[in-house]
This record gives C-alpha cells, structure tokens and sequence, in this order.
C-alpha cells in the first residue's frame, strides 16, 4: 500500500480537513512520501535480488565443497603437502652440500591461476549473445518455431561436453541434417512439378484419339458428294398385284407355247 499523508494523519488522529485546507502543502509533501516509498520498495527489491543471488553463489559453493571432499584432498591440505615438500627438499639439499650423493627431482610447480580479464569476459559474452541470436533465428527457419531451450543453459551444455557452442547446438537439435533433409526435399519437389508439367505439355500435343471418333481432329471427307441413288427401273413383268403377276406368268407360258408350235 502506498504511503501518503491521509495515512500520516489517519495514524495520529489529524483531521483530515486540516491537510485539504492546503492543497499545494499536501501535494508537495505526498509527492515527496510517494517518491521515498518508491525507493523504499526498489531498494527492497533489489535486497531481495541481492540476497537470491547470494544465496545461488552459496549453494554453488556448497557444492564445489562437496564435490572437494569426495576426492578427499582440500586446499588446505594441498597447502600442507607443498610446506611438507618444501621442508623435505631443503633438507635434502643441505644433505648432499655436506657430500651426500642425492639425487633432488625438482620441484613440481603449482599451477599458474588464470587472471580475470574484463575484456575477454565481455567479448565472450557478446560472442555467446551472438551466438544465440543465429542459432534461434536458424532454428527458426529449419522448425518454424522458437528455439526450446535457454542460451545460457545450452552453454553450459556445450562446456560440459567441452565443444563450441554452434557445433553443440547443430549437434543436439541435427539442424544441418534436417536441413539437407528439407533441401533434397525440395528439390524433388520441384522435379516432380517438372516433370508433371512436361506430361501434360506432351499430352496436350500428342493426344490419344485411336478408337474414338469423338477426339479425332476433324478433317476434309474423303467423300464431298454422296452418291445418287440410282431411279427404279419399269418392268412389265414386275409389280402389281398378285393376281395380276399371275395373269402375266400365265399370259407368258401361252405366248410361249404358241412360238414353239
């Protein structure tokens, strides 16, 4: 709940009317108590930030603790065995000053402790920023979709399995496989539309009409002009009734025995 001065009077029994009597005095000193209890709550919120944040640097270093005792050797007792060395060395030495034929390995040296440099630490950073911005918009184009995990997580993944961070993301999600995937996709996609437009341009000019007069393409006839059917011929001897083609049957026969006799 904000603090202003209803809540000031409210709390000391002021009368309220008292306040309202001076508006330019009651805006100024609200305007002043919302402003501190601005800051109030930032600074509350970055406490609690501050503290999470603490608390993560702890826990992480709770475990590299317990991750130093499961070897068993501390870095105090590291310590302890080089001023143990040291001890043995040098005695060994004033050993072999006084005659003695000693042979001193050397001693091993610590490891030299990589110093902290800003610059590499931000250009790392950018480079990791950029990194990520490629390989979502990559991811992108190849699933249509946003990338599934964090950039800061899929650098430590790459840490882990000591490999760039590009070449572990191509390797975890198989973005240039599936890539060559879609690219011989496509391309046979465009093949087949190929080919398919081709069939049909041949088809076009080479229909299939054998056997069906419907497709043939029309041409000149062979024949222009139909032939006239010839005019029935008149015969005496032919037509009538059938009494009269009876007649002239028996008409025949007479005439012809009448030639013969």
């Amino acid at each position: 709940m904000a603090f202003d001065l209803n809540v000031f009077a409210a709390e000391f029994g002021i009368d309220p009317a008292t306040l309202q009597s001076k508006p330019e005095v009651f805006k100024k000193w609200n305007g002043y108590l919302t402003e501190a209890d601005g800051k109030y709550s930032s600074a509350t919120e970055a406490q609690k930030q501050a503290q999470a944040a603490l608390d993560a640097v702890k826990n992480e270093q709770a475990a590299i603790d317990e991750k130093i005792k499961s070897f068993s050797l501390t870095e105090a007792q590291v310590d302890t065995l080089r001023a143990n060395y040291a001890a043995l060395e040098a005695q060994a030495k004033a050993l072999k000053a006084q005659g003695y034929n000693l042979n001193i390995p050397e001693t091993p040296a610590a490891p030299a402790k990589e110093e902290f440099n800003p610059a590499v630490f931000q250009q790392n950073v950018n480079q990791t920023l950029i990194h990520g911005f490629n390989l979502n918009n990559r991811y992108q184009r190849v699933h249509g979709k946003a990338l599934p995990d964090d950039v800061d997580f899929l650098a430590r993944e790459a840490k882990a399995h000591g490999m760039e961070f590009m070449a572990w993301a191509d390797k975890k999600y198989d973005l240039t496989g599936t890539e060559q995937r879609q690219q011989a996709e496509a391309a046979q996609k465009d093949k087949d539309a190929y080919a398919a437009q081709k069939v049909k341009e041949y088809q076009e000019a080479h229909p299939v009409t054998a056997g069906n007069h419907e497709l043939v393409t029309p041409g000149a006839s062979r024949f222009p002009e139909l032939a006239k059917r010839p005019a029935p011929q008149k015969h005496e001897n032919y037509g009538g009734t059938p009494a009269q083609r009876i007649a002239r049957s028996v008409k025949r026969s007479l005439e012809g025995l009448a030639a013969a006799s």
